[in-house]
């Protein structure tokens, strides 16, 4: 999603605030592209067919030398 927001700020950039030009590149143009490859990027990430989720729990045993930290990684699938 990092890459996507990039993406989008960079190509606004391009397409809005810079007024000096490269000869044979229309940088409006590149921006929009850019901004247009970004959004796809984090609606693709956002709706993406797997996540993780990380489960950190602390457990107190009696007769073990301390407590013992369990971490469980669980891998959630989208429902459309």
């Amino acid at each position: 999603m990092g890459t996507g927001v990039f993406l989008l700020v960079v190509g606004a950039i391009l397409a809005f605030a810079v007024k000096d030009g490269i000869p044979g590149i229309s940088l409006p143009v590149t921006g929009l592209i850019l901004m247009i490859a970004g959004a796809a990027l984090v609606v693709h990430s956002r709706y993406s067919g797997e996540r993780e989720k990380r489960i950190i729990r602390r457990e107190d045993s009696p007769g073990e030398d301390g407590p013992r930290v369990i971490e469980e990684i669980v891998k959630e699938r989208h429902k459309d």
